[in-house]
């Protein structure tokens, strides 16, 4: 059969497959007091609003609200306020999801049944949703209907009153996704972790570290290893989800049949997998991808625990680059094509994190590859890539950073150009 026959059958398929898979019914809800959902919440208080919120999973909502919201690409977030303040509070459901979704819109994404049955799932839905306001001295509980997100889901909860703003941000694990992390035990990589104290020996340090990742046997250098993460594991991660990076899946028929659905229709798969590379003799601790508009369009990073800390905090020794398209080769038939200015995509994460109020500071090493037009080097694909051969190294803050507090360190015998002028808080 020709390719072209090939590709329009699979594509038929895929479409069948994923029309029969969303076709809605609806069932009669299972109380909330019946699923344990939210002891896997979080909760935190500030001047006297305490705040729990829950994501319940794609099982667990189906068993909530009688139909599978996650088929619709909807997912309900459980949200309790006890608000012990003066005022009266509104909850901004915009900070949550600026694209939310109305209970009459997420009902109607799942409307199966008689007319009677519809009305009846247009009124669950609205009673379900949270109700403003929360009166002084009340407790008000419900659900905002938001965005799809699998892996790991950002929670902002903004309450206003007449003149008060109380803002609580939550990191919240979502069950289902079969990401690359959790089948690693980044507690026990190695026998004990060097801690470094010293600024001067962790800069030597990073200095040493290989400057490319490798293949499998450890006898070919890929892409530069061109950035470094310093901090808690929760604030590492909160700050990358709250500015839109997801995990990406383990390579299986479900995610390969997933990643296919992408490139046949057009559609963004934020978890794809990305494939491995090598350090200190082991594939990528951590895949981390921000997808823009399909599969084939992505930033993605690659992360490796060190065996050391820096002042207590752990060290991630990693990879960004970003794919452009899709190319054509002999071995694994296609491949992603990646922008070759490595440095431009380094310097675009950096612009990204500065705004997520998660980065405390920022500063190079040298260690990286040099490669220019003249002397150009290559990763595994193979593709050019051009760099000056430095490490952004960022330090993540449990705490909110401004944009103006970022500390920008002079670790550099000269000014990184990136940061030109702009030393107001140097170390």
């Amino acid at each position: 059969m020709p390719l072209r026959e090939i590709v329009r059958v699979v594509g038929a398929l895929l479409a069948l497959g994923l029309l029969v898979s969303c076709t809605p019914s609806w069932q009669q809800p299972i109380p909330v007091d019946q699923i344990d959902f939210m002891s896997a919440g979080q909760t935190s208080s500030s001047a006297g609003a305490t705040v729990t919120v829950s994501v319940p999973s794609q099982t667990e909502t189906k068993q909530l609200f009688g139909t599978d919201l996650y088929a619709a690409r909807v997912q309900p977030v459980w949200i309790k306020v006890d608000n012990q303040t003066t005022q009266d509070l509104i909850l901004l459901r915009n900070a949550i999801d600026d694209a939310y979704i109305s209970p009459a819109e997420a009902a109607y994404l799942r409307h199966s049944g008689s007319k009677q049955t519809k009305r009846e799932m247009d009124v669950f839905f609205q009673e379900s949703e949270f109700q403003n306001p929360i009166e002084a001295g009340s407790t008000v509980s419900g659900y905002v209907f938001t965005n799809l997100d699998e892996g790991f889901k950002s929670v902002n909860v903004d309450l206003l009153g007449d003149d008060l703003l109380l803002n609580f941000v939550f990191t919240m694990k979502i069950p289902g996704l079969n990401a690359d992390f959790e089948y690693v035990d980044l507690d026990t990589l190695y026998p004990s972790y060097e801690d470094i104290d010293d600024v001067a020996a962790f800069q030597a340090r990073l200095e040493e570290e290989p400057c490319c990742t490798f293949n499998k046997s450890g006898t070919a250098e890929g892409d530069p290893l061109n950035i470094v993460f310093v901090g808690t594991r929760q604030a590492i991660v909160s700050t990358l989800v709250r500015r839109g990076w997801q995990a990406t899946e383990v390579n299986h028929m479900k995610s390969a049949m997933k990643t296919t659905r992408s490139f046949f229709f057009g559609r963004q798969y934020m978890y794809s997998p990305i494939s491995p590379l090598y350090l200190y003799g082991r594939t990528q601790d951590i895949g981390i991808q921000k997808a823009r508009h399909s599969v084939s369009r992505r930033n993605h990073m690659r992360l490796w625990r060190a065996p050391y800390n820096f002042q207590d905090q752990e060290v991630y020794i990693g990879q960004i680059s970003r794919d452009i398209g899709v190319k054509f080769q002999k071995k694994t038939i296609t491949t992603h094509a990646i922008d070759p200015y490595v440095d431009h995509t380094r310097e675009g994460l950096l612009e990204d994190l500065a705004y997520s109020e998660g980065l405390s500071a920022i500063g190079y090493v040298a260690g990286s590859r040099i490669s220019t037009e003249e002397d150009t080097h290559y990763n595994l694909t193979p593709d050019p890539y051009y760099s000056d051969g430095y490490r952004a190294v960022f330090f993540f803050s449990e705490t909110s950073v401004s944009l103006s507090e970022i500390d920008q360190l002079l670790w550099l015998p000269e000014w990184h150009p990136r940061l030109e002028g702009s030393f107001d808080k140097a170390q």
